[in-house]
């Protein structure tokens, strides 16, 4: 099981979002520890990070297999996440 770090971008957008939306966001963040492949991986100037769809927000994140960690580094909305 690997172990989940929200980076400090990815923690002050997730503070500005409703309670109900907090919560669905987190919960397919906790599945990502089972399976840290549940996303897609990016390409391009994004090669080596990864990407979870949920609903119009993106999650962006690193998988270090060694160390067994998951760094999530941002999230936003699908429209500008990737400026």
């Amino acid at each position: 099981m690997y172990n989940l770090n929200l980076d400090k971008k990815a923690k002050e957008f997730l503070k500005r979002l409703k309670r109900g939306e907090q919560e669905i966001i987190l919960n397919r963040i906790e599945k990502l520890k089972d399976n840290p492949y549940l996303g897609k991986r990016l390409a391009g100037n994004l090669f080596g990070l990864w990407k979870l769809r949920i609903d119009k927000y993106r999650v962006l994140y690193k998988i270090f297999d060694d160390k067994l960690i998951i760094v999530i580094l941002d999230m936003g909305h699908r429209k500008n996440i990737y400026d």
